[in-house]
């Protein structure tokens, strides 16, 4: 994994609170990865992933809310992120890699 300047690979994923659709993120990213970190700023929370990658599968989203979830629905609940974004039709990638750079 490539190191961001000063060595750090965390990257961070804003989601606006009082929605289903992030609750159901948040719970999806937490028994995914043990090791996010979620701090509550009353409006929003901001998750990190020390380990460089947040992935969020809107499948699995979808299945935890039990109805059918768009990327472009749930970049309504996305305010910001810290990191490189990819995405595929049902997934939101947040990367510290540099790979994605290299596409043609």
């Amino acid at each position: 994994m490539s190191e961001l300047r000063g060595g750090r690979t965390d990257v961070s994923l804003v989601l606006m609170q009082g929605s289903p659709e992030a609750q159901a993120t948040l719970d999806v990213l937490q028994r995914a990865d043990p090791d996010v970190v979620v701090a509550d700023h009353g409006t929003y929370w901001k998750i990190t992933a020390p380990g460089g990658r947040i992935e969020v599968d809107l499948n699995v989203v979808a299945e935890e809310l039990g109805t059918e979830l768009t990327m472009s629905q749930w970049l309504v609940i996305m305010s910001t992120y810290v990191g490189r974004v990819m995405t595929e039709p049902d997934k939101f990638i947040l990367t510290s890699d540099v790979t994605q750079m290299h596409r043609v």
